[in-house]
């Protein structure tokens, strides 16, 4: 069976960011990554805050890798000269030129 996609909704992202970094302990972190169990942890916590979304393991855990590559992506642009992070406007700063 297929599994729906997951509407996510900026709201939903902004939890999920602030649970996983609730999450982000030893216990519910292995070698490579989340354990099973601390993604069951990240998973039941979403859905008792939003219940009708009723997202499932793999919706959370394409949301955190989608959400890795783009953090990675901007971390990469800001960190080059003559760019800079807006904290408030959650935005890139550049110059005209660049």
């Amino acid at each position: 069976m297929t599994q729906n996609r997951a509407k996510w909704t900026a709201r939903y992202e902004k939890r999920l960011v602030e649970i996983l970094t609730k999450y982000n302990l030893s216990h519910y972190r292995g070698q490579n990554g989340w354990t099973t169990e601390g993604w069951n942890q990240v998973v039941k916590e979403l859905n008792n805050l939003y219940p009708e979304a009723r997202f499932t393991k793999d919706q959370v855990q394409d949301k955190e890798a989608q959400l890795t590559k783009h953090y990675k992506n901007i971390k990469s642009i800001v960190n080059r000269s003559g760019i800079s992070w807006n904290d408030v406007a959650c935005v890139i700063n550049t110059t005209p030129e660049k």
